[in-house]
């Protein structure tokens, strides 16, 4: 029984299960509060040419999502004693995780690249190009549809400051009954495979 109680509590960390704070709200845009133009218009898989140094910006949604991963890790810490933790679920949840796979896929690719704030700050700190990161994520239903999914989309921006190109990848996990893994990390891995994959045939 404790097992079960262990696996649950930690499970809700990784999940917008239907306790704890309420599962986040994200923007059909990508661009909401950074560019002033609908990310929509930009076009999928379109070749693009990086020229350095390069900017990474992540957007609202990312923010929003490693937001929520902190507030769920810390209510659940507030209610459940150490002793009880599932300490590889709280792992798999971790909000540091997301942030640090992205850089080092980009880092691999663009080695001077740097995290930036807005496109303020890459004209002011002499940025010839830029990449904005965009999260969505759907948390698997305990009760539903048991497949965490993770989409992460990658805007470039020429030297003009331009979006000419959008990237994607895709990655899911569909979770097995009493299980207590999520996949979350699994997923991201999957998405940032597909993604770097796109970059390496297009990006230049």
């Amino acid at each position: 029984m404790i097992r079960k109680l262990m696996a649950l509590a930690g499970l809700a960390v990784a999940l917008e299960a239907c306790t704890g704070p309420p599962p986040p709200t994200y923007s059909a845009d990508a661009f909401k509060g950074i560019f002033n133009q609908n990310s929509a218009s930009v076009p999928a898989n379109a070749p693009a040419a990086m020229t350095p140094p390069v900017g990474i910006i992540f957007s609202e949604n990312v923010e929003t999502y490693l937001g929520f991963i902190k507030t769920t890790g810390d209510y659940w810490s507030s209610v459940v004693p150490e002793s009880l933790k599932n300490h590889v679920v709280y792992a798999d949840a971790d909000p540091t995780y997301f942030a640090g796979q992205v850089l080092a896929m980009l880092k691999a690719r663009f080695p001077s690249a740097t995290v930036i704030h807005d496109f303020n700050e890459a004209v002011s700190t002499g940025k010839k190009s830029v990449v904005l990161v965009d999260i969505r994520a759907k948390a698997m239903e305990p009760y539903g549809d048991r497949t965490t999914k993770i989409d992460i989309d990658a805007y470039f921006f020429n030297a003009r400051m331009d979006p000419v190109s959008r990237l994607s990848g895709h990655g899911e996990y569909k979770v097995p009954y009493a299980s207590a893994d999520a996949g979350v990390q699994k997923s991201i891995d999957a998405a940032l495979r597909e993604l770097d994959g796109k970059i390496g045939a297009l990006v230049h």
